[in-house]
């Protein structure tokens, strides 16, 4: 999540890096752009998911520790505390 007035610095700056970072053919970079019938705006922070599919949690961890946790400290580093990272992981069930 990043502050609205910094959303398109923000989103020129890590879609590059996104590309770099998930893995190749199994990433996207996704805004969201309405929630609970609201449709997102300048009052709202910029929601951004940046999701990856992994075969296995052995996967997931290796990619964590030598991708993404480079690509968190970066981003802290430039938008903070204007910004928050979290990650999730989810099984796909069907």
């Amino acid at each position: 999540m990043v502050d609205p007035r910094r959303g398109a610095e923000f989103l020129e700056w890590f879609a590059p890096l996104a590309r770099k970072a998930g893995p190749e053919g199994r990433s996207r970079l996704s805004v969201m752009r309405q929630a609970g019938g609201e449709v997102a705006g300048e009052a709202q922070a910029l929601s951004v998911a940046f999701q990856g599919e992994f075969e296995t949690m052995a996967e997931i961890e290796e990619w964590t520790a030598k991708r993404l946790r480079p690509l968190v400290a970066a981003f802290e580093r430039r938008f903070a505390p204007d910004a928050m990272v979290f990650t999730s992981v989810f099984e796909t069930i069907f």
